[in-house]
């Protein structure tokens, strides 16, 4: 069951697939009424879903252009703070390096940004410390990943920078997620959220340059202590962004049934 689930969510992500129409355009009695001692794989799965409440219209489409492999991009990602064992390192010893980097970063323009999760609830934010009342937040689709949550924020940061290329050129954005920074070095961009920021990056100006910094999580670091009350904060917001969800987000809701439950079920095509 589970990689029948798996490939449901991935297929609804891929609509150009030959197998795409075949499954989700079909009216489901054809599949049902294939014989009824025999129950088959697409309309066991969908049952699946409906039982644990997952609309398969909140997924996202693969399909996002790929930026050119060759095309060079004014950035630079700093993890250099990543050395040091959070465990044995103080607060205090944590804020001393912050500040040299914010030194090093002086003629940057900054933001912070975060991702929160509450059970279902995810949210994101950017923090701008220069102007505060430019930070934006938003709230993700329920059920999304953490993961996600920390790729928008940084996204929404993209969408007003390039509101303010006209006056800066220097750019520093300070992210506690250490897995989004390494796929933004990485140009990860089987990541779909990768690819989209990649897309924004690419229609700035020649002259702009992002920096992207990673630093850690609740050590006392003003800006992010700030982005992070407004993430937990937009959690509580009553309506969520029209923004679809990626289909690996969804694959952890596969074990709503128990194993047994699962194995179960004997599935033909």
């Amino acid at each position: 069951m589970k990689l029948a689930f798996n490939y449901v969510l991935k297929l609804k992500s891929l609509p150009s697939n030959p197998c795409h129409e075949v499954v989700f355009e079909a009216p489901l009695s054809d599949f049902s009424a294939v014989t009824k001692s025999e129950p088959n794989l697409v309309a066991n799965t969908f049952e699946h879903f409906k039982n644990a409440n997952i609309s398969l219209n909140i997924i996202d489409n693969l399909h996002v252009q790929c930026p050119p492999p060759w095309e060079e991009h004014n950035i630079t990602v700093d993890i250099s703070l990543t050395k040091q064992n959070k465990e044995n390192t103080s607060e205090v010893a944590y804020q001393k390096d912050f500040f040299r980097i914010k030194e090093k970063f002086s003629n940057h323009y900054a933001l912070f940004t975060d991702g929160s999760k509450l059970e279902e609830k995810v949210a994101a934010a950017a923090y701008f410390p220069e102007n505060p009342d430019r930070s934006k937040t938003t709230r993700l689709r329920d059920g999304a990943s953490v993961f996600s949550a920390e790729l928008t924020g940084i996204a929404v940061a993209l969408t007003e920078i390039k509101k303010l290329t006209k006056y800066h050129k220097n750019f520093v954005i300070y992210s506690d997620s250490l897995s989004a920074l390494q796929a933004i070095q990485s140009k990860n961009f089987k990541v779909i959220d990768i690819r989209r920021l990649y897309n924004l990056i690419r229609k700035f100006p020649t002259y702009v340059h992002i920096s992207f910094v990673w630093i850690p999580a609740h050590v006392g670091i003003q800006g992010n202590e700030n982005v992070d009350k407004l993430a937990k904060a937009a959690l509580n917001r009553s309506s969520t962004s029209g923004k679809l969800i990626c289909y690996s987000d969804l694959k952890p809701k596969r074990n709503v049934y128990p194993e047994s439950t699962a194995s179960s079920h004997v599935l033909t095509l």
